[in-house]
């Protein structure tokens, strides 16, 4: 197949989560032999032509491929596209609703106070949706597009792995219970207070717990942290499995999504990572990451600090419980969530509606029975 791919960011090498969901799925069609298209924002070189970026270019791009597979976060972009009908098939791969640059701060663009129209117009013309989330299929759904497929995130298992755990890359907490933050703290939707709430109960009652955030100190922050609370600065993708492996303890924390009609709709990708790595996850108790972390990670109440800091100790003093979580979550990824799976499906997809054959029905997790 000829592929031509229409994404906002270059990929490679990966650092976001919306690169390294683009790289690796495109790496995967590359290895299968298909011919990859994109734009010159591009630079990887496993896509076998980048078209100017332009009108031009965009439509030279639409010419050669078979197939177009679009990106679709929280901002308006190359959904638009397909309001030129171009006559092939057009794959989505839907991550948020547009709803979720209206939770961010900063200006709004004027692309996209337009963008629910347009994104409604340009749905009309997709032959299939692909959702990483359960929530987002019933988004699909609502802006009109027929065929929507669930095909969950995953992790790379050769990547992330227990076998990287070196407690040196945390200099002078080698003797610490090290609860790791991953990613972000700027997003509105991520709960970095019930971090700070946390930390403040667990100074005085366990010195032996360390918070580590990987990423960088919140703005809005101006007052002394806890003791307890490390910051390291963002380190480059290939470089994160080690800090992952390290860690006892992953945290994928949230506020309440009162701004979406659709709920908790994210498909964080650092869940998966801490599943691959070995490390039990502290998620909060939302249906979408309960559904994908229930076998490998304890939930915890929206907004509850207590409860975190009582499901640290529960952990620090519970080894067996510990490692059997961890164990847990590296079958998760080996069985199922891993980019491998996810890369099958999407060929599956793409090439049932090149061949104009059905399209097959995405293979979900089978419940462990286990937990």
């Amino acid at each position: 197949m000829k592929i031509g791919f229409l994404h906002k960011v270059n990929t490679t090498p990966p650092r976001s989560g919306g690169s390294v969901h683009t790289y690796q799925v495109s790496t995967y069609l590359a290895r299968q032999g298909h011919k990859l298209f994109a734009l010159e924002n591009e630079l990887g070189s496993h896509f076998a032509r980048r078209f100017p970026r332009s009108i031009s270019g965009l439509l030279g791009l639409i010419k050669e491929s078979d197939l177009l597979y679009v990106r679709i976060d929280g901002r308006l972009g190359w959904e638009v596209s397909q309001l030129l009908d171009v006559h092939k098939p057009v794959v989505w791969e839907v991550n948020a609703s547009l709803e979720e640059f209206g939770a961010q701060s900063g200006s709004v663009r004027w692309r996209d106070r337009l963008g629910a129209p347009l994104r409604h117009l340009g749905a009309k013309h997709v032959s299939a949706a692909l959702c990483v989330s359960q929530p987002l299929m019933e988004y699909a759904q609502d802006l009109g597009v027929e065929r929507t497929l669930l095909v969950p995130n995953g992790s790379d298992p050769q990547l992330f792995h227990p076998n990287t755990k070196d407690p040196a890359c945390y200099p002078g907490l080698e003797n610490q219970f090290r609860v790791l933050w991953a990613g972000s703290t700027e997003y509105s939707w991520h709960d970095f207070g019930i971090v700070l709430r946390c930390a403040e109960r667990l100074l005085l009652e366990d010195p032996g717990v360390s918070f580590v955030i990987l990423g960088n100190c919140p703005e809005w922050i101006t007052y002394p942290l806890p003791s307890n609370i490390h910051f390291i600065p963002p380190v480059p993708y290939q470089e994160v499995p080690a800090y992952f492996a390290s860690a006892h303890v992953g945290l994928c924390l949230y506020h309440p999504i009162s701004w979406s009609k659709y709920g908790f709709f994210f498909s964080p990708l650092k869940l998966f990572d801490y599943a691959a790595s070995g490390v039990p996850v502290l998620y909060s108790n939302v249906p979408e990451l309960a559904r994908v972390a229930e076998d490998f990670g304890l939930p915890i109440g929206i907004g509850d600090g207590d409860d975190l800091a009582e499901k640290i100790l529960h952990l620090k003093r519970n080894s067996a419980l510990k490692e059997q979580l961890g164990k847990q979550g590296r079958q998760a990824v080996t069985n199922y969530y891993n980019w491998e799976r996810v890369g099958q499906q999407t060929e599956e997809i793409l090439s049932a509606l090149v061949g104009n054959t059905p399209i097959p029905t995405p293979q979900q997790k089978a419940r462990s029975g286990i937990v």
